[in-house]
């Protein structure tokens, strides 16, 4: 994002929030501008603004156009500019250590029971240990619709069935309310697992590629215009800053304070955190249950 806006690039304000705006830019890419106590995204430039500040309050609207340069443009046919000459760069893409299947399913074993236990209740938390039946009412419905398509999202996977793969991700993408639907982080956190989890067993790079391709082909139309840029960027291990320290910690040399850091990533929205760790923990099941000894937990 920054060497675009190095070589200069516009885009138009497509949503405003208190602490943020999204920008589309480059035919529909979306470039989230925010503020610093956001925590950083793959596809996000922190602005500088005060911690109280409101965006819309300093007059960011929908459909204003914004220019991004190294330095500030010399025409003024733009509403604002955001330039990048004192701003840092930050590595979303976490370093990845090769490990064994033993060791990793034990690591998973404890974030596994810090999600059960500290995940949001509004989430796709069921899915980790039922096949979706819970009582009544919207979340438990949402629960439901996504089960069949969660439980075909891993087996798919496993046997590289690109067009089940897709179907899977049709039934899930768009699935609830908010500005990254449920269904969306879970894709979002699934596709993360199968590139870099996948990384650390030492699973082929191109059967990697080839399962995370079906996935965001397959999320493409219903997903929402955020869970697209987020999936695409799951795709190349790049992932919002939270997540970035947690897979960092998981995957490790040596056993960390993944747990610690697992808590970090549950905070990351109402309910978005805890569905992006449920697709993450599927898909690396979904690994573990397909070698010789058998599942994790």
């Amino acid at each position: 994002m920054r060497e675009r806006a190095a070589r200069g690039c516009r885009g138009a304000v497509v949503a405003v929030q208190r602490r943020g705006c999204h920008v589309a830019i480059d035919y529909g890419t979306l470039l989230i501008l925010s503020r610093p106590d956001v925590p950083l995204a793959p596809n996000a430039l922190t602005i500088a603004a005060g911690p109280a500040d409101s965006l819309e309050r300093r007059g960011v609207c929908v459909g204003q156009l914004v220019a991004l340069d190294a330095i500030a443009p010399g025409d003024h046919d733009v509403d604002w500019v955001v330039t990048l000459r004192e701003a840092a760069t930050w590595e979303p893409r976490p370093p990845i250590h090769p490990l064994g299947s033993r060791e990793l399913a034990a690591r998973l074993r404890t974030i596994r029971a810090t999600v059960v236990a500290d995940g949001a209740e509004a989430s796709l938390l069921p899915l980790l240990w039922s096949c979706g039946a819970a009582d009544g009412g919207l979340q438990s419905a949402i629960v439901r619709l996504a089960a069949a398509p969660a439980r075909l999202l891993g087996a798919a996977a496993i046997r590289g069935d690109v067009a089940a793969l897709s179907r899977a991700a049709r039934g899930l993408a768009g699935l609830g309310p908010g500005l990254t639907p449920s269904g969306d982080d879970l894709l979002a956190g699934f596709v993360a697992s199968w590139t870099l989890v996948g990384e650390a067993l030492g699973r082929d790079l191109s059967t990697r590629e080839r399962v995370t391709a079906a996935v965001v082909a397959g999320g493409e139309r219903g997903a929402s215009p955020l869970g697209h840029a987020w999936l695409e960027h799951a795709r190349c291990g790049e992932l919002l800053e939270p997540m970035t320290r947690f897979v960092a910690d998981l995957l490790a040399e040596e056993p960390g304070v993944a747990a610690m850091a697992a808590r970090g990533v549950l905070a990351v929205g109402s309910s978005s955190g805890t569905d992006w760790m449920v697709g993450f923990l599927l898909a690396a099941k979904a690994m573990l249950d397909a070698t010789p000894w058998g599942p994790p937990w």
